[in-house]
């Protein structure tokens, strides 16, 4: 792909993102995307099939640099708690983002108009950063006395560890965000009750 045709797609992406989350999902139309970008109709359907896989592709990038960083964890991190610890930070700082609270409401919003829009954000969002999560579990089991139960389950408990009734109340706009010592705290408290769930100890 030419450096003009990652330009043009990235507008595409920036235009929607703007638009769906200020608009909806439902009140955004293609043309409209278009003409924000601006790129005519038809060169935004040849990066993007339909409105769903625009949407997919919007929620997808919100998650693009958390799940990088996620990726560089694994590499470096050689004891578990404290691997635990920097990725539960990169997904706090993700999911707590105001911009990724925002598109949540948003998918909530229109799920009753669009069923399959939940589907679409799972398979964007939360399933890579799990399964990253998973393979780093993975490792530290492959390599180390360490032993899971199910290691794909003890990475969904992990990511559930992290949400919870902070995240309800920030959705729910009761909190305005968390602070950086209110993440401190989530993470500290989701790594060591993993651990206890995990080990008994």
């Amino acid at each position: 792909m030419t450096q003009l045709s990652d330009a043009k797609r990235e507008s595409i992406l920036q235009a929607a993102t703007r638009m769906f989350l200020s608009q909806g999902y439902s009140n955004v139309s293609v043309d409209a995307i278009a003409e924000a970008a601006p790129v005519s109709k038809p060169t935004l359907y040849n990066y993007f099939e339909s409105k769903p896989a625009l949407f997919e592709a919007v929620v997808a990038r919100q998650c693009e640099r958390s799940l990088l960083a996620l990726e560089r964890i694994d590499a470096s991190a050689s004891d578990l708690r404290e691997g635990l610890r920097l990725i539960a930070r990169a997904c706090v700082d993700l999911i707590y983002a105001p911009e990724s609270l925002r598109l949540f409401r948003l998918i909530i919003a229109e799920q009753t108009s669009f069923p399959e829009l939940g589907k679409l954000a799972y398979r964007s969002a939360p399933a890579p950063i799990i399964a990253r999560v998973a393979k780093y579990l993975g490792k530290f089991e492959s390599t180390t006395s360490l032993a899971f139960e199910d290691v794909d389950e003890a990475a969904r408990v992990f990511i559930g560890l992290l949400m919870g009734d902070e995240h309800v109340r920030c959705l729910l706009g009761l909190k305005a965000n968390l602070t950086t010592r209110d993440k401190d705290r989530l993470v500290n408290r989701a790594v060591e009750l993993h651990w206890r769930i995990q080990h008994g100890k």
